[in-house]
């Protein structure tokens, strides 16, 4: 359908029109059905031309691109009738396909006579997979695993089966770098390469959720997704000193346990969630923890400023959208989603949650701290206003504790307005201000309802509890679906649906389906316990299978799409530093707190920074512990393809490039860890080289060297010294990959 100006409707013949019925119009009878088979197909759910949709009655009345097409009471005046009745020949509806009959016409005419009485009611529901109520599908009787039951369904309508089990020393290697982004010690690999106990490998499995290091692996993950930065971006690109809150929160989430529903209103509105916590008030990080354009934000004209204002939004919603429901909302700013079944008004009425959220630092204390340390600092002044009879020490005391308690804890947490109620914008265009909407959510979820019952000037804490409530109910289809998403693919290197962030038609589709909704539903039974989807995928045979290449299997399935053997793949840029400082004996293990900074910064106008390499045990903390800046990127993990701060990465690159080779061989950082690595394989060797390149081989490999390994390392080690034997085990792809 098109929509023309109003100046060509009232040039129109309307003489030519069929005239109204005369009878009394029923919308559910007459005109709804006429409606859902000639219009629908491309002003409904799925399609909305001209950014009209006629299968929703506040869309409908409020017109498309070039207004109103329908005018209650004037239907000589409505552009519909227009359209239909072709009085524009070059602009019909439809466009295609048998016209309506002059009857059809007349009862269209005499309903808008009527007063175009529309009932209000849910809108249809669309047939995209992602958006279907989860139900557990049936599994096999019989099945040890649901996972396997699944997986080697699939497989046999192929022909196909799983691959035996992987060895037990590659299992506890490759469960330790999935798990916690570490390698195993030759101790703990030889322990379970030992063991008889039935349960060894579950046991393993606990031992590294209950880890520390499970929430600094899957933490970092999270913190891809939610395109966490340490510094502003764009220009000025400034350190936000206090942004590490937000990291530690994600990390100690995981750690936890935090049930994921819990998580997700946290990281929506945990600031203004009762009991208001320190927590929550981190949490709420997420909304602005990306890029921030300080020089769009002083610009002198209000329409720039304007704009980059609503570019804030656009990046909020972006990630809000697609990290817990996997949908493209963002896409709606400028006109309806033009392959998901999301209108334009709705990307306003989500805008409208979250107008009160700014960037800003602001206290993260919870109400009962703040109090109290408010109490004890006035008490404190009132001891030292009235110092008489106490010692000069006993003073300097009370000072210094007064000075303590005045540094209040900060976050880059954002800070809260209350706005005014929010227009939609005619084709995202701000000199375009159109209706006022109120807060609200998608309607393609139709199980929940949409419409928060606010009013448009509601308080902005309101607004996002009620989103957060919307967005965690167990009815909604789409956040167990795409979290349940996630851990499958971060464990088997692309998730059932490779598109993890859109979960929409222009997305993947699940390559089995049935396993997504049986994983999602166990997902909420299990009380969103990420730890429990952990426990169910890797515990499965399909996760415990072999790597070794089937040259049968590949020719049927060429991408192991269908799983027929667990697929190597290459540590990243995080784990393969970690590994090395692991290795060399050199890795920090303190936990939390503020970042490490490998670099030195200069202010003039912007911040610019100088990276540096230092022989420091603060420079050995595991890497998500690095000050996570835009401008001060290391140049290994760039080249090992760490991702961009300022970017949602849902799923990271693998590139193979010469630059790897060539920081694995010249960067001073491993070269350093490669020194300290052979004085602790000499060392555990006693002195011994040979020893010392078998020890070289279990720390560094997770194995036993051969036979033809000792004699050709020893003999190198002889030649040009043990330092470069492991030199060059932290070059070998064995070292950087997991198979």
């Amino acid at each position: 359908m098109f929509i023309a100006s109003a100046a060509l409707i009232h040039a129109a013949d309307v003489s030519k029109l069929p005239p109204a019925a005369r009878t009394p119009v029923d919308f559910a009878r007459d005109v709804q059905p006429l409606l859902a088979d000639r219009c629908v197909k491309c002003h409904g759910p799925e399609k909305q031309k001209s950014d009209l949709r006629l299968d929703v009655k506040t869309h409908a009345m409020r017109g498309g691109d070039s207004g109103k097409v329908i005018e209650p009471g004037k239907s000589a005046e409505s552009r519909l009738i227009h359209l239909v009745a072709g009085l524009d020949e070059d602009k019909v509806m439809p466009p295609k396909g048998e016209r309506l009959t002059a009857a059809q016409i007349g009862l269209l005419r005499a309903w808008i006579d009527q007063g175009a009485i529309w009932p209000d009611a849910k809108p249809a529901r669309s047939s995209h997979w992602s958006l279907q109520p989860l139900r557990a599908p049936a599994v096999a009787a019989g099945a040890a695993n649901p996972v396997d039951a699944f997986i080697s369904a699939r497989l046999a309508k192929d022909g196909l089966a799983l691959s035996p089990a992987a060895d037990r020393a590659t299992l506890i290697r490759r469960l330790s770098f999935e798990i916690t982004g570490l390698p195993p010690s030759p101790e703990e690999v030889a322990a379970f390469v030992r063991s008889e106990s039935p349960r060894a490998y579950e046991d393993l499995v606990e031992r590294l959720l209950a880890s520390p290091q499970y929430g600094e692996r899957w933490g970092r993950h999270w913190l891809d997704v939610a395109r966490y930065t340490e510094s502003q971006g764009f220009e000025y690109d400034r350190l936000r000193d206090n942004a590490w809150h937000y990291r530690d929160y994600v990390i100690k989430s995981f750690n936890d346990d935090k049930p994921y529903d819990r998580f997700m209103k946290e990281q929506i509105a945990g600031d203004v969630l009762e009991p208001v916590s320190s927590d929550g008030i981190v949490a709420a990080s997420l909304l602005v923890c990306g890029p921030w354009d300080g020089a769009a934000n002083i610009q002198k004209n209000p329409a720039q400023r304007l704009n980059a204002r609503e570019d804030e939004l656009e990046d909020l919603i972006s990630v809000v959208g697609q990290s817990f429901l996997g949908l493209t909302i963002n896409c709606v700013r400028c006109h309806s989603h033009k392959f998901d079944p999301i209108p334009h008004e709705e990307y306003y009425r989500i805008k409208s949650v979250f107008e009160g959220v700014k960037h800003g630092e602001r206290p993260i204390e919870d109400r009962a701290t703040a109090t109290a340390r408010a109490e004890r600092r006035a008490a404190l002044k009132m001891k030292i206003a009235t110092g008489e009879g106490r010692s000069v020490e006993e003073l300097n005391r009370l000072r210094g504790e007064l000075a303590v308690l005045e540094k209040t804890p900060v976050s880059y947490a954002g800070t809260r307005v209350q706005p005014d109620p929010t227009r939609r914008f005619r084709r995202g265009d701000v000199k375009f201000p159109d209706e006022i909407v109120t807060p609200g959510a998608l309607s393609a979820v139709v199980e929940l309802n949409p419409d928060f019952g606010l009013a448009a000037d509601a308080p902005e804490a309101a607004r996002r509890v009620k989103f957060a409530a919307w967005l965690a109910d167990a009815r909604n289809p789409l956040p167990a679906r795409v979290m349940a998403n996630r851990v499958w693919h971060l464990h088997f290197g692309q998730g059932i649906v490779s598109s993890p962030n859109d979960f929409g038609a222009s997305g993947a589709r699940p390559t089995h389906p049935e396993l997504l909704d049986w994983l999602a539903v166990k997902f909420i039974e299990s009380g969103w316990s990420v730890k429990a989807l952990h426990r169910v995928i890797v515990n499965s045979a399909t996760y415990r299978q072999s790597s070794a290449f089937r040259e049968k299997a590949a020719a049927v399935d060429a991408d192991n799409q269908l799983l027929w053997r667990f697929t190597p793949r290459r540590l990243e840029a995080e784990a393969v530093r970690d590994a090395m400082l692991a290795v060399s004996g050199q890795l920090n293990s303190a936990v939390g707190g503020p970042s490490f900074r490998p670099f030195t910064v200069t202010e003039f106008n912007a911040a610019f920074y100088h990276l540096v390499d230092r022989d420091d045990p603060e420079f050995n903390r595991r890497t998500v512990y690095r000050a996570n800046v835009n401008s001060g990127k290391d140049p290994m993990l760039e080249a090992f393809d760490c991702p961009d701060p300022s970017v949602k990465t849902p799923r990271r690159g693998t590139t193979t490039t010469p630059l790897q080779a060539l920081e694995l061989m010249n960067n001073s950082f491993v070269q350093r860890q490669a020194k300290y690595f052979s004085e602790r394989a000499m060392k555990s060797a006693g002195g011994d080289l040979s020893g010392a390149v078998r020890s070289a081989y279990l720390l560094a490999l997770g194995r036993s060297a051969t036979a033809d390994e000792i004699t050709r390392a020893s003999a190198a080690a002889k030649e040009r010294g043990l330092a470069s034997v492991c030199w060059a085990l932290l070059n070998s792809t064995e070292f950087v990959y997991v198979r």
